[in-house]
């Protein structure tokens, strides 16, 4: 049976609406060569948080990718929904999780909705097609493929904003070799004209300015990364375990935004709003059971159990003192780190004792920076 020689955004938004897909569009597959200086800047300068796909040719050519590409369709689905909107935050010590980690993985729900994109799209060709789905730290740039594919503009926040869902939005893209006969060829403009309360509204500056982002500064990648968090940081964290929604929660362009229909994005308020002294009594089999089915659980429960302190500190909880003390003797040193800072903000006359005998045994030079606060008598 002889396929077809093409299909039509007509044919891609009936798949879409089959399927529920939320936004979809398409492009040539043209290497994306304009945004090659920026690309390289990102890279060169240090900006980029290192969970992206390395710096090589496959970032803008989708044909180092499948050489046979004749099109990239975009696909966008939102992760807010009705449940999201009347979600209310439990009573106690809570922390704060981004939005996007309140439902089940969202890879996994994209990468089926790209293979069932893929399938429709042989029953409409009649053959077998060529494909590769790519969902977040795959080699394309997705933002710069949802612009030029029609699914949105990138907003000053670095965000893809859609006309419809805002940018409350999860982008995947699948390199195809069958061509979309009216694709578009042409970026979408942005819309924020002159707002900038992203930009003002971001806790650490990682908007350098419009469209340029310092990831390693962004509360988002501080929330992953392992380690011990910068000290100045710490205090902008508030009561964050993983992720930050500020630039997105400030931007105009989410309050009109329509709702996700996507079930498994609805959320769980335990999972979204987690008690912190359980985070730091829960075992990783613990954690894993509860957490693993969301985008938030790749890092493993230390990195969250290191982030729950720092929001402990914040939130100056002296019902968690003994707990948090408890920490001071732990095997990782970014824990008695930030066990140590957490205190200090708790209650420093009640920690003093205990603080001054760990920095007495304390072998590491970085925590015994984050201990010397006991030293100081007028500490308070």
């Amino acid at each position: 049976m002889m396929g077809l020689l093409g299909v039509t955004m007509a044919d891609l938004k009936q798949i879409a609406e089959k399927i529920g897909i939320d936004v979809i569009g398409a492009t040539s597959a043209r290497p994306f060569e304009e945004i090659l200086p920026t690309l390289q800047l990102y890279y060169e300068e240090g900006r980029s948080s290192g969970f992206e796909h390395a710096f090589t040719r496959e970032r803008i050519d989708p044909m180092s990718i499948l050489p046979e590409a004749k099109s990239l369709i975009s696909i966008a689905i939102s992760y807010v929904t009705k449940e999201t909107k009347e979600i209310r935050r439990p009573k106690g010590k809570r922390g704060m999780v981004s939005v996007y980690s309140w439902g089940q993985d969202y890879h996994q729900i994209l990468h089926e909705k790209l293979n069932q994109l893929e399938k429709e799209l042989e029953q409409l060709c009649g053959r077998s097609i060529l494909a590769k789905s790519c969902v977040d730290t795959g080699p394309l740039v997705d933002r710069a493929v949802a612009a030029r594919a029609g699914v949105g503009f990138v907003g000053k926040n670095c965000c893809v904003i859609t006309p419809t869902h805002g940018s409350w939005v999860f982008l995947g893209t699948l390199v195809t070799d069958v061509e979309v006969v009216d694709a578009s060829e042409q970026v979408s403009a942005s819309e924020c004209g002159d707002c900038d309360l992203c930009l003002q509204a971001c806790p650490t500056g990682a908007l350098l300015e419009p469209g340029v982002i310092d990831s390693k500064q962004c509360l988002s990648y501080i929330t992953q990364s392992k380690g011990t968090i910068p000290e100045h940081l710490r205090d902008r964290l508030g009561r964050r375990v993983w992720g930050c929604d500020t630039c997105q929660t400030v931007c105009p362009k989410n309050s009109v935004s329509l709702l996700g229909i996507e079930e498994r994005f609805n959320p769980d308020p335990e999972l979204s709003y987690p008690e912190l002294t359980r985070i730091l009594t829960m075992s990783r089999k613990s954690f894993m059971r509860e957490f693993g089915k969301t985008a938030a659980a790749w890092r493993g429960a230390n990195v969250w159990r290191r982030n729950a302190l720092i929001a402990l500190g914040n939130m100056r909880d002296k019902g968690a003192l003994s707990l948090v003390l408890s920490f001071l003797e732990d095997e990782r040193p970014e824990m008695r780190a930030s066990a140590a800072w957490a205190l200090r903000q708790i209650d420093p006359e009640a920690s003093r004792t205990a603080v001054l005998a760990a920095y007495a045994r304390e072998e590491d030079e970085e925590v015994k920076r984050d201990l010397m606060w006991a030293l100081r008598e007028d500490d308070e």
